[in-house]
């Protein structure tokens, strides 16, 4: 008797570890689906009815708002052409932020959460509705940040990885730093002066020739392709002055050098000023008021002499 009892008794413990397993297992896999299921902060907007985006940070404001198929910034008196691809980050961040936790819905308990002495917020608008929203502070457990949904009136907790975009954030952030936007195969002249060389660079019959006076002589091909795609894909580095007052800040009242691109007849190009530090250059397009700085390496490629371009 007492032998059978131990057999059973071994069956039992056996059956209780097998379901405490089971148990176990169904509610990780309950958990793990409801994650994949979790709502949406913004479950009804669609990104392609976002006309603009509000926001407030860093001690800035400014709108990022659709003008056609671009984006363009709005701050004071300026509109500035906006970089798609990341306000475009910025309309996926919004898509994709899911609620983590309900918090609460006590609009006197906001201050526990930061939302009271928040300088961070945004609104999305769309052609029918806007959505404001707060952020606050840290959640002291995770990685998720506390904000305030002012429509529906809930403080929730999301991931900060959803938030990233939005804080500490000025209109340069979202500015297009891209210079030039010119086809590089219409390029058929190419003029550059460095100190006291210049040249000029033609293109016939497929081949690139130096021009100098009457002399036309093969240019290194290579060389030229270079200058070409550098130039085309100019990205600048810092926005130092929309509307400068004193060029000779900058040194560009007399520049150090430049270079143009010519396509049918109308010119692309930029003028060098002096060095903003050791990594940059001061520079302006032509004909335009802004002063921006570039990477050295731009100016480092610029052909010093008549050498540097022929044919080896």
């Amino acid at each position: 008797m007492n032998s059978y009892l131990k057999r059973f008794a071994g069956t039992v413990i056996a059956f209780i570890v097998f379901v405490i397993l089971l148990a176990s297992v169904l509610l990780f896999d309950k958990e793990k689906h409801a994650d994949k299921n979790l709502e949406k902060v913004f479950p009804g907007i669609k990104a392609e009815e976002i006309i603009s985006i509000r926001l407030k940070s860093g001690g800035s404001e400014f709108v990022l708002e659709k003008d056609n198929d671009d984006w363009v910034i709005l701050g004071g008196s300026k509109k500035l052409k906006a970089d798609n691809g990341a306000v475009g980050d910025l309309i996926k961040d919004v898509k994709e932020m899911e609620v983590e936790k309900l918090v609460s819905r006590d609009s006197r308990k906001l201050n526990d959460y930061g939302i009271v002495k928040s300088e961070t917020e945004f609104s999305i608008k769309t052609k029918t509705a806007e959505y404001p929203l707060i952020i606050g502070d840290k959640s002291p457990v995770g990685s998720g940040v506390y904000i305030y949904d002012l429509g529906e009136g809930r403080v929730l907790i999301v991931k900060d990885q959803y938030l990233g975009g939005f804080m500490n954030r000025g209109p340069g952030d979202f500015r297009d730093r891209k210079l030039f936007n010119f086809e590089k195969e219409g390029v058929n002249r190419i003029s550059v002066k460095v100190g006291g060389f210049s040249a000029d660079l033609t293109r016939g019959g497929g081949k690139w020739v130096e021009v100098i006076k009457e002399d036309r002589r093969t240019a290194d091909q290579k060389k030229v392709r270079e200058l070409i795609d550098s130039f085309s894909e100019m990205k600048a580095e810092g926005f130092e002055d929309d509307e400068p007052q004193d060029l000779n800040k900058y040194g560009l009242l007399e520049p150090t050098a430049g270079i143009e691109f010519y396509l049918d007849g109308k010119g692309a190009g930029v003028l060098f000023g002096k060095r903003k530090d050791e990594e940059s250059y001061y520079i302006k397009l032509n004909n335009e008021a802004p002063v921006y700085s570039v990477s050295k390496n731009y100016f480092k490629i610029l052909p010093k002499s008549s050498e540097e371009l022929l044919s080896r």
